[in-house]
């Protein structure tokens, strides 16, 4: 496949404004408005609809990929769906948007280790531990403590 300049220029100058909101913005809605959205996605993981739950993040974060509940909502129906990669990505953000929110590493741990990337998800589920402490956030240090038992019982 062969991908001209031009083409390149026009992928950036998409990422570059879906970034921005634009699909937000073009679609008038406001940021406060995606809240909405946000609270249906989590009635749908409440139900068990996981799949469902995903669609309404995935077009939460089309809209506005720099929230980071969106991105923890999509990270985690994706590894509910088994669709690690994507998991990982959104983690990923999770991380970039937000350093010290404990969420991003435990669910970057999570996905690793879904990805049989062993040592990275150590290192993100120490990080979980060191920063879900500093919040003080019982939920996932616990949950990241219980993932380096099992990874350390996988390379026992």
């Amino acid at each position: 496949m062969n991908v001209s300049v031009e083409d390149s220029n026009t992928r950036e100058a998409m990422v570059q404004s879906l970034v921005g909101g634009a699909l937000r913005k073009e679609l008038g809605i406001e940021s406060a408005d995606l809240q909405i959205g946000l609270d249906v996605a989590r009635r749908h993981l409440q139900r068990g609809a996981a799949a469902e739950a995903m669609r309404v993040y995935v077009a939460l974060v089309l809209c506005d990929p720099m929230v980071v509940d969106f991105q923890v909502g999509l990270a985690n129906c994706a590894l509910q769906l088994e669709e690690n990669p994507l998991a990982l990505q959104a983690a990923s953000a999770v991380i970039a948007l937000a350093p010290r929110d404990s969420r991003g590493y435990l669910l970057s741990g999570r996905a690793c280790l879904a990805l049989g990337h062993h040592a990275e998800a150590e290192e993100d589920l120490r990080d979980a531990v060191t920063f879900g402490q500093a919040e003080r956030n019982a939920v996932v240090v616990n949950d990241a403590r219980q993932l380096l038992q099992t990874l350390a019982a996988i390379n026992a």
